[in-house]
């Protein structure tokens, strides 16, 4: 008389269901028990579809503008060749569509038309704008208590939802015209890519604006670190030295009414 057979282990089960939910994989098949309305991989087929129904949807909520601009057809194609390059790998389904911006910038049938990768990392970081963390903006009256000697050395902390992306096409328009359900502009590229500031403002509403080389230039050097001295330094670039210090404080007025700076820290 043979031995019964020892059921697998509560662990193996959990790994061959999900092994077959992501990519197919037979073995969980031979403890489903199927019944008049289906065999086994019909009810487990039913586990995959949903699995992959709900991860089309986050994409689609995440990237809304990329799925009007694509239509729905196109896109849950796309979305399903980024659910199979790029399976859930984080418990929130948050993070799920991180990927996709490189997706379409390197994926075959993708590539090349670039304003899929533009609109969809403008998109993602629009996201990541309204998710960031809250903080308290830094008021004029604590730049006007620096003292004038720590000026050089002072360097500024960006608001955790300031993000900046270079663009060359016109993906804020198609966005904008996709949130107020207008008509979706045509897709058209400058010649060269342009800086563009994202940030939350006071009322949590996303804001975007282009930026001139020069005011871009002194945001990415802000971001990494560099001090008020060294923005001066840069700007050089695009004004007189003699005026450099002055162009830098006027851009410094502005971030701080955009509320674009959380902190300062000076030296000593």
């Amino acid at each position: 008389m043979n031995a019964p057979t020892k059921p697998p282990a509560l662990a193996q089960l959990q790994g061959q269901f999900q092994d077959y939910v992501l990519g197919a994989q037979p073995g969980i098949e031979a403890v489903v028990i199927g019944n008049d309305r289906g065999d086994a991989r019909t009810r487990l087929d039913v586990y995959a579809d949903a699995y992959r129904l709900r991860l089309l949807e986050v994409l689609g909520n995440d990237y809304e503008a990329l799925r009007l601009f694509l239509g729905a057809d196109k896109f849950e194609q796309l979305g399903r060749a980024y659910i199979k390059a790029h399976p859930s790998d984080t418990p929130s389904v948050r993070w799920f569509g991180r990927h996709l911006p490189d997706f379409l910038r390197n994926a075959a049938g993708y590539a090349a038309r670039p304003v899929l990768g533009e609109l969809a990392a403008f998109e993602w970081s629009k996201g990541e704008v309204f998710d960031a963390p809250d903080d308290e903006p830094l008021l004029i009256e604590a730049i006007a208590a620096v003292s004038p000697e720590s000026w050089p050395e002072m360097c500024l902390l960006p608001h955790p939802s300031l993000r900046r992306l270079d663009l060359r096409w016109n993906v804020p328009a198609i966005s904008l015209a996709c949130e107020k359900q207008e008509k979706v502009p045509k897709a058209s590229a400058k010649a060269r890519a342009v800086p563009w500031l994202l940030w939350r403002d006071a009322a949590l509403d996303i804001r975007w604006r282009a930026l001139g080389a020069d005011e871009a230039a002194a945001i990415d050097a802000m971001r990494a670190g560099r001090s008020f001295g060294e923005l001066c330094e840069l700007l050089c670039e695009w004004v007189e030295p003699d005026q450099a210090a002055m162009h830098a404080a006027g851009l410094l007025k502005r971030w701080i009414v955009d509320r674009l700076i959380a902190d300062l820290e000076v030296p000593g």
